[in-house]
């Protein structure tokens, strides 16, 4: 044991920092953090139906338009973003690797790619002239089975692909839709501050002491950043388009190159999401903390990422894997039936997923994974505790935390301000996994995470805050 130790540590004497890192050399000299034991589905439902039963008992007979409080104002501007134009992402020899398209309600999908998700027998339904089983996959920790099919002539709608397959299978099929990283410029967002403003008092909360076992879909992520010094970070990458099919942490020469250059195999991706994420991540964290990050995104152009349903749902089931407490999904996209499915699994299977609400401003559709039930959706606001202008609102958000001109790390070594809902959710994420570890226990982890939130807009869980802003 003693030789083994020694050979790690002088081992990572004589490699360089950044490969080290990044392929998880750290995990080996460190001990690793255990596993929770509780694996078991939340109650969330019941107790969103409880704060819902409380706000009516509360406000019978009140106007609650003059109840809000905290910036929020009756008239918010109708949101300005539109649907994302397409991008067709090239290989360095110019090889079509995504092709993007618009599809129904204005969202994005790999043109004539769809998915299904069952069991292997299912896809002798899929060996016909229009259909072409492009890649199949077992996920070991979904206990299921991936399908890949690509649709040939006109028949790329709902309704011919799924009436095309037994009616007891057709909620098991959806399109390869993108889901895009939910990150906004802060100089173009921020308005001057008003100088009689004062900054919300801190609510008292005593910083987590317990190492945690955090996974998180994103970009990838550059370790060395000082910020993230503190944590061990292991990353595998699941991006479309590359030469290796495994869901396993990238090796030496992978990290190398991909750390080097602007692509993972031929495909152009960008470390600025994933790494501003990773270190909001880590500044909950307590020291020797485990982070493991699925790269999924590819680079659409200089400010947006995108990352395909294929690659979120080879992610997720890497990190379901590792028996993260909790994953944070700083992205958002439309429902999809498959991801649902992954979504309802992972609770099950004792996974709490926390994800950012969206940027599209509050008369926006809901957005997706926050939207779905077993999701805890987490919106933004700044530090006076004002409501992010275009955040999204429903009765999907449960969480506020800080993530306007948010300080965080950036690919070069520095530090730069970002804004979004992205950057919210992941002190959510963290201090939930902080109670989980507390209370082994998930039901309590959540009352505990409504208990510390301090209630803003109207009171009770509200369309705008949730339950309300956390510390």
């Amino acid at each position: 044991m003693k030789y083994a130790l020694i050979v790690g540590v002088a081992s990572l004497l004589m490699a360089s920092i950044s490969q080290a890192q990044l392929a998880g050399t750290l995990n080996q000299v460190v001990s690793p953090v255990r596993p929770i034991i509780d694996r078991t589905p939340s109650d969330l439902k019941a107790i969103r139906e409880e704060a819902k039963r409380r706000v009516q008992s509360s406000i019978e007979g009140v106007d609650s338009a003059t109840t809000l409080v905290s910036g929020v104002v009756n008239s918010i501007p109708s949101p300005q973003f539109v649907a994302p134009e397409t991008a067709t992402i090239l290989s360095s020899s110019g090889q079509v690797i995504v092709n993007e398209v618009m599809v129904e309600n204005g969202f994005l999908a790999v043109e004539n790619e769809w998915l299904f998700l069952g069991e292997e027998a299912d896809s002798i339904h899929f060996q016909n002239n229009n259909i072409e089983i492009k890649k199949a996959q077992f996920l070991p920790a979904l206990s299921q089975w991936l399908f890949k099919v690509k649709v040939t002539g006109d028949k790329d709608e709902v309704s011919s692909i799924r009436n095309s397959l037994p009616k007891k299978l057709q909620s098991q099929i959806g399109r390869n839709h993108i889901y895009l990283s939910q990150n906004n410029a802060t100089k173009t967002e921020n308005k001057p501050e008003a100088d009689s403003k004062k900054e919300s008092p801190l609510q008292k909360f005593e910083a987590c002491a317990t190492p945690l076992r955090i996974g998180m879909v994103d970009t990838h992520v550059v370790p060395t950043h000082p910020m993230l010094s503190h944590i061990n970070l292991t990353q595998a990458s699941f991006i479309v388009g590359q030469n290796t099919n495994t869901a396993t942490n990238p090796t030496d020469t992978e990290t190398k190159k991909s750390l080097v250059t602007d692509r993972v195999g031929d495909v152009p991706i960008s470390y600025d999401h994933g790494t501003a994420v990773a270190s909001l991540l880590a500044s909950s964290l307590p020291e020797s903390s485990q982070v493991f990050n699925a790269g999924v995104f590819y680079s659409r152009n200089s400010v947006s990422q995108g990352a395909t349903l294929m690659s979120l749902i080879e992610g997720l089931n890497y990190l379901a894997s590792q028996q993260v407490d909790a994953i944070n999904m700083s992205l958002a996209g439309p429902d999809n039936p498959i991801l649902a499915r992954v979504i309802e699994q992972l609770d099950n299977n004792g996974i709490q997923i926390i994800a950012a609400v969206g940027n599209e401003g509050p008369a926006s559709l809901p957005l997706y994974p926050a939207a779905y039930p077993e999701t805890l959706g987490i919106t933004a606001v700044d530090k006076f505790n004002v409501i992010y202008r275009w955040a999204n609102q429903g009765d999907y958000v449960d969480f506020a935390a800080f993530g306007v001109s948010v300080d965080a790390a950036h690919p070069n070594g520095k530090t730069v301000r970002q804004t979004g809902t992205s950057m919210a959710s992941p002190r959510a994420t963290a201090l939930y996994a902080c109670f989980l570890r507390a209370e082994q226990e998930r039901n309590a982890a959540l009352l505990k995470l409504q208990k510390l939130a301090l209630d803003a807009g109207t009171p009770g869980r509200d369309s705008v805050f949730g339950f309300g802003v956390l510390p």
